[in-house]
C-alpha cells in the first residue's frame, strides 16, 4: 500500500481573496440598496449592484461556490434585461437582491467552518 499524498489547494489564495471581496460586497450592496430607494440614484445603484453580481457570477462556481454563482448570474441577467427594456426598479429586483446577499452570507458562513 502506498501513502496517499494530498495535493495542495492551489486555489486557496484566490478563494481567500474572493471571500474577502465578498465581505466588502455585502457592505456595498447594503449601501447601494439604500441608494436605490432614491429615484435620482436608482439607475446608478442598480448598475453597480449588477456589476457586483456579474463579477461574482464569473468566478463563484470556479472557486466552489456554485449556489452563489447561480444566484449572482440570475441577478446579473435580470438587471441587464431591466436596463435594456428601460425599466429597472428596486421593487422588481428586491427579492433577488436579497437572495444574492443571503447567498453571499451563506458562502462566507460555509468558509468559516
Amino acid at each position: 500500500m502506498g501513502i496517499e499524498v494530498l495535493a495542495p489547494d492551489v486555489l486557496m489564495p484566490i478563494r481567500q481573496r474572493f471571500l474577502s471581496m465578498l465581505e466588502d460586497y455585502t457592505i456595498q450592496i447594503s449601501i447601494l440598496h439604500e441608494d436605490a430607494e432614491d429615484p435620482a440614484e436608482l439607475a446608478e445603484a442598480m448598475a453597480d449592484i449588477g456589476s457586483i453580481a456579474h463579477r461574482v457570477a464569473g468566478v463563484a462556481a470556479t472557486l466552489g461556490y456554485e449556489p452563489l454563482g447561480v444566484v449572482a448570474s440570475r441577478l446579473d441577467q435580470q438587471l441587464v434585461a431591466g436596463r435594456q427594456r428601460g425599466s429597472c426598479t428596486l421593487e422588481e429586483n428586491d427579492h433577488l437582491i436579497r437572495l444574492f446577499r443571503a447567498a453571499i452570507n451563506n458562502a462566507l458562513d460555509e468558509s468559516a467552518t
